[in-house]
């Protein structure tokens, strides 16, 4: 009889697992509902699962999803189908939330030619994330250099950790939904071990912002504290 009982009590703790998830998942449903009530929501692909540069559109399909957002957060050459990209490859690395965008697709040649930029010698490949003011809204692109501002709210001091970074890849990502949701830039850099540390460092601890820099920019590691803001 006890083990009868046993059994009787496993079972409903396995239904009651089960309908704990069943409500966590509608009430997760219904939390994205609410958040895109009101909004104009259009069909795009996002990428589910990172996808290498050179893959061929045709061999995506396993990697995206197609997710319902809302109009005014999706650029307007968003994928709703990889037909529209057929017989072409994935110029650069497509990053998980990324919303696919026709521009990220061309031909081979195109990979192998000059628009995909590979790690010098000596140097390491990172991947950082930031919000749009941060990172410039995306604008920079394969090949660009960009300047790496770190910002202190403890010590009240900012500086250039680096400068003349190579940018080997930039894309943006959505993060969140509805008016929660925004989008991210991110960027894939070429640095040394001891800037890919000071880069990490600045992103732990405090803040960063980049800048555009060309080959005539003023690369000085000048610190400013609040008193030289205001002198």
């Amino acid at each position: 009889m006890s083990i009868n009982k046993r059994a009787v009590a496993a079972i409903g703790a396995v239904l009651l697992t089960i309908l704990g998830i069943i409500s966590l998942v509608v009430y997760a449903n219904g939390a994205k509902a609410r958040a895109f009530e009101g909004a104009e929501l259009v069909s795009v692909l996002q990428v589910s699962s990172e996808v290498p540069a050179g893959t061929k559109a045709e061999e995506v399909s396993g990697s995206v999803d197609t997710v319902q957002l809302p109009k005014t957060a999706v650029p307007s050459s968003a994928l709703k189908s990889l037909a529209d990209v057929s017989g072409k490859v994935a110029t650069a690395t497509l990053v998980p939330g990324e919303v696919l965008v026709s521009e990220r697709f061309g031909t081979t040649a195109e990979v192998d030619g000059g628009s995909k930029v590979t790690v010098p010698k000596g140097l390491q490949e990172m991947q950082l994330r930031l919000a749009p003011p941060q990172g410039l809204d995306g604008s920079v692109s394969a090949g660009d250099r960009v300047g790496v501002v770190a910002s202190y709210d403890d010590v009240k001091r900012s500086g250039f950790a680096v400068n003349q970074v190579l940018v080997l890849d930039s894309a943006k990502s959505l993060t969140g939904t509805g008016d929660e949701g925004g989008t991210d830039v991110v960027l894939r850099l070429a640095v040394s071990g001891k800037d890919a540390a000071k880069i990490v460092h600045a992103s732990q601890f405090g803040h960063i912002y980049l800048t555009k820099q060309g080959k005539d920019a003023d690369v000085g590691r000048d610190v400013v504290n609040q008193g030289d803001v205001i002198r």
